[in-house]
């Protein structure tokens, strides 16, 4: 019977307290993944979080713990190629022989006197008004964007916007009236309120 080698083990906690000699590599019992020390960092580099090139299950969810840097590709042939379905974020990508789709992933906002609009969430929002609303937003950056329908119950309602919002096309809307669907488009071209762009427009 061959030999059987066994490294030194231990959890991941007891790992944490524990810095190994140079070049030593042990196992994490939790992780059920291997350690390597360098003799100086408690806790060693567990090594997880690489992409399997051949997991055995095309269902398997890998996770990438590192930033992806993709080189390649030139006006003819991209660099990234996916076949099958993708998702970015709140963003899906569906192609089939007949249909090519880009769905964006939607959120139902709960009304209230005051509604903030997260850019950080999903880019697609739908809302109904159910009395006069104030809005604001957060989590916007340089090229954020978001889209909101807005459906007014049997009462106009008045509407109420950050100063700093620049809306183009018409100007801020003072109120919606009753039985009404509206859209509301915001791009953020900075990090302050004064460096969104809105536009708004109402069914006649």
């Amino acid at each position: 019977m061959p030999k059987q080698v066994r490294l030194r083990r231990g959890t991941t906690a007891q790992h944490a307290a524990f810095t190994g000699a140079e070049g030593e590599v042990t196992y994490d019992t939790n992780k059920k993944v291997l350690v390597v020390h360098d003799g100086v960092t408690p806790g060693g580099k567990p090594l997880e979080g690489f992409v399997l090139l051949n997991p055995g299950n095309p269902l398997l969810s890998q996770v990438i713990h590192s930033i992806v840097s993709i080189a390649g590709g030139d006006s003819e042939s991209t660099a990234f190629s996916v076949v099958g379905s993708s998702g970015f974020n709140h963003v899906s990508i569906n192609e089939t022989a007949s249909v090519k789709r880009l769905h964006i992933s939607q959120e139902q906002l709960v009304f209230g006197g005051n509604v903030v609009l997260n850019f950080g969430t999903y880019g697609s929002k739908r809302i109904t008004l159910t009395g006069d609303v104030a809005f604001s937003a957060l989590g916007f950056g340089f090229g954020s964007r978001l889209e909101l329908r807005i459906l007014c119950d049997g009462t106009t309602r008045n509407l109420t916007w950050p100063a700093g919002w620049k809306f183009v096309g018409a100007t801020a809307p003072a109120s919606i009236v009753a039985n009404k669907a509206a859209l509301l488009q915001l791009w953020a071209f900075g990090l302050g309120e004064s460096d969104i762009v809105a536009q708004y427009a109402v069914q006649p």
